[in-house]
């Protein structure tokens, strides 16, 4: 078993008897929710506006708002710049008003149907592997 270190680690007994819940005879549920990254440079987090596209890189975490009262579209392009997304033949349906959580996986480029599409970019420690 191997010892973990590190100024940000809880003792599993203090964490065991905090999540367990007595009543229901089971574990809470204990999610503190993404960190969402600010832009580079910028003090703050702000939304991504990728209607007219951009190259971000593959195996990104994104969370995605769609601040519309209609469904919306975002495409992923692996080696150039995807046309813009106005269907499900041409991108992922985003539901209005809502979150969506997609990772870019293999892909480099990302473009939305429109500038009402906000895209975050989550701290995520994952890296891609190849599997056999």
């Amino acid at each position: 078993m191997k010892k973990r270190t590190g100024k940000n680690l809880v003792d599993g007994g203090s964490v065991a008897s905090m999540v367990f819940n007595e009543m229901a005879g089971s574990n809470k549920v204990f999610f503190s929710g993404p960190q969402m990254l600010a832009q580079p440079g910028a003090d703050s987090v702000a939304a991504y506006d990728f209607s007219a596209g951009t190259a971000i890189g593959n195996g990104i975490s994104l969370w995605i708002y769609n601040n519309s009262g209609s469904v919306a579209f975002i495409n992923f392009g692996k080696t150039a710049l995807p046309a813009a997304p106005s269907s499900l033949a041409t991108g992922i349906p985003l539901k209005p008003n809502d979150w969506t959580y997609l990772n870019t996986g293999e892909y480099n480029f990302v473009r939305t149907s429109a500038a009402t599409v906000g895209v975050y970019m989550i701290k995520d420690d994952t890296t891609l592997t190849e599997s056999n």
